[in-house]
């Protein structure tokens, strides 16, 4: 069995000498470059698999290589799956595997210290501190979380352990799901709609997917519904908030302020270094400079721990299927 992998990073070095030790009879071809014009040539005949971690887009005609090569599955080392050409891989039978549940701990850990940053106000302390500003003021004057109501947009793996974590430090913890779980119920109530969710919420945590129905579902009519002081967390997808829409909320104090860790055009800078002259998308640029704004690239789920389960379960999916076994990873096209 052969696999070609691509992206391979240097964080993932170490997941990827240790699957290899440990399943000798898998053969993978490793690249460090990500599926382009230039490295689609890479994908030949003799391949089984192909294991992919990009954000970008893939060239289409890279998808009727691998259906030329012989691949017949194509795994992602990731949740999520909306960057890749879904009705493509369709039409060319190549399957779809991917990593639903990889660490939703570190996932959630990092929403959680992210919302408790703006919450005890360190943007404004830091700030003052480094004008030489060290008096006790108002604007460092906060609530503590036990009096706050944290609400919890998709209450699956990831978004019931930062609600978990909220609860545990005495917030009032609300949630909205299409689909309710009534074993969360000891932990949060959920409310009726996403607009309930934001009329109530001092802070909200996005843990849903990319889906048609939910793109830009945080829009200007939105945010005028939100609290005043509301901080708003999105380490799920991009396209849940429409970010012009959310500046705008910030200049006019209708948002006290967004932890950002998913953009949704950030295919061209993330995991890269990049010159910030060259750049050209202003929004991404308002969004990087914004004094409320903690901006992250994608980075919520690096963990080690992640990272190892990232690796493995991607290569295992694609390895299961090639064995006809059922895969409870695999997207069903």
């Amino acid at each position: 069995m052969k696999f070609i992998l691509f992206s391979a990073r240097e964080d993932e070095k170490i997941a990827l000498e240790s699957y290899q030790q440990k399943h000798p009879e898998i053969e993978l071809d490793i690249y460090t470059e990500s599926i382009d014009g230039n490295t689609m040539s890479y994908i030949k005949k003799g391949y089984d698999g192909l294991i992919a971690s990009q954000v970008k887009a893939i060239p289409e005609a890279a998808y009727h290589l691998m259906k030329e090569s012989g691949i017949k599955v194509f795994a992602t080392r990731s949740a999520g799956y909306d960057m890749y050409n879904l009705k493509l891989l369709k039409e060319l039978g190549i399957r779809l595997t991917r990593v639903p549940v990889y660490s939703p701990f570190a996932i959630a850990e990092f929403a959680f210290t992210s919302a408790m940053y703006f919450s005890r106000d360190f943007d404004i302390i830091q700030a003052n501190a480094q004008k030489g500003d060290f008096s006790w003021q108002k604007s460092i004057t906060s609530t503590e979380i036990r009096r706050k109501t944290v609400g919890i947009l998709g209450t699956g793996n990831i978004g019931r352990i930062t609600a978990e974590m909220f609860k545990a430090m005495g917030a009032t913890v609300i949630g909205y799901d299409l689909y309710p779980n009534k074993e969360l119920e000891s932990i949060l109530t959920y409310v009726s709609s996403v607009e309930e969710l934001v009329e109530k919420s001092d802070i909200i945590s996005l843990h849903a997917p990319a889906t048609e129905e939910n793109y830009h579902m945080f829009d200007a009519e939105l945010f005028k519904r939100a609290k005043k002081n509301l901080i708003l967390v999105n380490a799920a997808r991009g396209s849940l908030i429409d970010t012009e829409a959310l500046l705008d909320a910030l200049d006019n104090n209708q948002l006290r302020a967004a932890a950002i860790d998913t953009y949704e055009y950030e295919g061209p800078f993330v995991n890269q270094t990049v010159s910030l002259d060259a750049v050209d998308d202003k929004v991404f640029l308002r969004l990087l400079k914004h004094p409320k704004v903690l901006y992250s690239p994608h980075v919520a789920f690096h963990t080690y721990n992640a990272i190892e389960n990232l690796v493995h379960i991607a290569i295992d999916g694609a390895k299961s299927i090639l064995l006809g076994e059922e895969v409870e990873e695999e997207v069903k096209l």
